[in-house]
């Protein structure tokens, strides 16, 4: 299991998780000026994971919601800035953490999706005339608090 804090050395970069969000820092020799990138895990939409071989490195590489894929003229290491490729010695750690981001996707989308069915539940029941707006205000209060 990743701990919050803990660091995990990729190729050319370096990755930690806190609460709900993974941080990336980026190292200028393979990616120029990027910085430090914080991506909630709510934000991440899908997963690559590719095992290292003999002679080639691994990669987990994310989808994250509304980000803008760079343009074409911007260097192989600027366009995948989400793929992040480790060494075989560090595959057992980047595991955990693809583990670790599956596992909050997956906390969010069951309690964003049960919200929703909640308010349309309560949508219908206001509809048909069985709760007052008064009622559906509040149990819609109470949902998204």
């Amino acid at each position: 299991m990743i701990n919050p804090g803990e660091r995990l050395k990729g190729r050319g970069l370096t990755v930690w998780v806190e609460d709900d969000a993974m941080l990336i820092k980026y190292g200028v020799m393979f990616y120029g000026f990027l910085g430090t990138k914080r991506v909630p895990v709510s934000n991440i939409t899908a997963i690559n994971w590719k095992d290292p071989g003999d002679w080639t490195v691994g990669f987990l590489e994310i989808s994250i919601f509304g980000e803008r894929a760079p343009p074409p003229h911007a260097s192989p290491n600027v366009q995948n800035q989400n793929r992040l490729s480790f060494e075989r010695s560090e595959a057992g750690k980047f595991a955990e953490l693809r583990d670790w981001i599956q596992e909050h996707m997956g906390k969010l989308q069951r309690q964003s999706s049960s919200v929703a069915d909640e308010l349309s539940k309560l949508a219908g029941l206001l509809k048909d005339g069985l709760l007052t707006q008064d009622e559906f205000d509040a149990q819609k209060a109470k949902l998204l608090a």
